[in-house]
């Protein structure tokens, strides 16, 4: 069972919430946002007021929340007691196991999983399970184990991770469960994690590795970026 909080600490921007609600992203960015609204009480209240502007007038659904109304739905449900569980959750197991460990995930991402995940296991503790979504986008989940670290890297395009369990942390803060994390190419980081970290992961453009031999993989990793 997804428990909804009031105390995620990052969001999509409003920008990309409005195209979510119109249906405007890509199918695997879309998939990732719905899944961070399932897990945050702001978004779910942010959304269901950017469709009800959507239903009445969409050429005015664009000005109808102002960026700082947008921001202060945010603050004021963060403010609040932390909730417990979503009310429209349903009862259906909707768990995988990763390293011996049973994770809930969000209905969206649970009915993915549901198909099958073929894990790959990397160097470093880095395991990651390719899902084919849309054409635009490479899709993956991504398991850290504990103590384990991502290769140092910086985007050619953007990337929008969202914290499914456990934690990890980089150069710029740390995340937890449920954040909504974006890095595009003005970001050079080295993901890390101490107590093991689930993710999903949407990237529009490949990673570019900055240290060494794997900076020797960049081109094939920028030809086979959608084709694996």
């Amino acid at each position: 069972m997804i428990a909804v909080s009031n105390k995620v600490n990052l969001h999509p921007p409003q920008e990309q919430m409005q195209k979510f609600v119109a249906g405007e992203l890509s199918t695997g960015l879309s998939v990732a946002v719905s899944a961070h609204i399932e897990y945050c009480a702001a978004c779910q209240q942010a959304s269901a007021k950017l469709e009800q502007a959507l239903s009445a007038d969409w050429d005015a659904a664009a000005t109808a929340i102002a960026e700082s109304e947008f921001n202060s739905i945010l603050d004021h449900i963060a403010a609040q007691p932390q909730s417990v569980a979503a009310a429209t959750v349903d009862a259906v197991p909707r768990a995988i196991v990763v390293n011996n460990k049973s994770v809930s995930l969000p209905r969206v991402l649970a009915k993915i999983a549901a198909a099958g995940l073929e894990w790959q296991h990397l160097r470093g503790g880095i395991s990651q399970a390719l899902v084919k979504l849309d054409d635009h986008t490479r899709c993956e989940f991504i398991y850290m184990k504990p103590g384990s670290k991502a290769p140092a890297h910086t985007h050619s395009g953007n990337e929008v991770m969202i914290v499914l369990d456990g934690s990890f942390c980089d150069e710029l803060g740390e995340y937890q469960a449920a954040d909504f994390v974006m890095r595009d190419p003005s970001y050079r980081h080295q993901p890390r994690t101490v107590e093991g970290c689930l993710c999903f992961s949407v990237l529009d453009s490949p990673l570019l590795f900055t240290e060494g031999m794997r900076r020797l993989l960049n081109p094939l990793n920028r030809l086979l970026f959608l084709h694996r």
